[in-house]
């Protein structure tokens, strides 16, 4: 009986142990890396709000939309250029496709950000890169890059220069 018991205690303590793992591995997480390449899975990871709440990706992504996220500072002009054009596209797609704008610590502040977001009047979802994580895990060099993401989580383009017409977005989502 002691045999029994101690073998099903290490196979009790082996399930856990698999379990644990395997959350640690689909939940979101603080850091994260992912090498940009099409057809590459994009990982689960902590977006976080202007005012500093995180929330994984998973609850703010509908895994039967595809995706888009755009890295973006308030600083950039050729930002300032691709921003507007990313609004008209959202505006008349957001219940088609997840959006995800986030801006980067580089060279900024969260008030800064606040202040011109407040000025042109964006209606996307806006998070910011507090820490600079997603910028770290990403390996993103410059701003604007757009990530393209399928329903299944693949990466299906990666655009590191400005989108000035909305037709291109419809091109890369498809």
């Amino acid at each position: 009986m002691k045999k029994f018991t101690v073998l099903l205690s290490v196979l009790i303590l082996g399930v856990l142990l698999s379990v644990s793992a395997y959350s640690e591995n689909t939940s979101a997480s603080d850091t994260f890396s992912v090498d940009l390449q099409e057809g590459n899975t994009f990982p689960v990871f902590t977006l976080e709000t202007l005012n500093g709440k995180k929330i994984p990706s998973s609850r703010v992504f509908d895994k039967n939309k595809k995706t888009i996220i755009v890295t973006a500072a308030e600083w950039c002009p050729d930002c300032h250029e691709e921003l507007p054009v990313l609004e008209k596209f959202y505006r008349k797609n957001k219940n088609k496709y997840n959006f995800a704008v986030i801006f980067i610590e580089r060279r900024s502040s969260e008030e800064k950000v606040k202040e011109y977001l407040s000025k042109e009047k964006f209606t996307f979802p806006v998070y910011f890169d507090y820490n600079s994580v997603f910028v770290e895990g990403t390996q993103v060099k410059f701003v604007p890059t757009n990530i393209f993401i399928d329903k299944n989580g693949k990466i299906t383009s990666v655009v590191a220069e400005t989108i000035s017409d909305e037709n291109e977005f419809i091109n890369r989502l498809k």
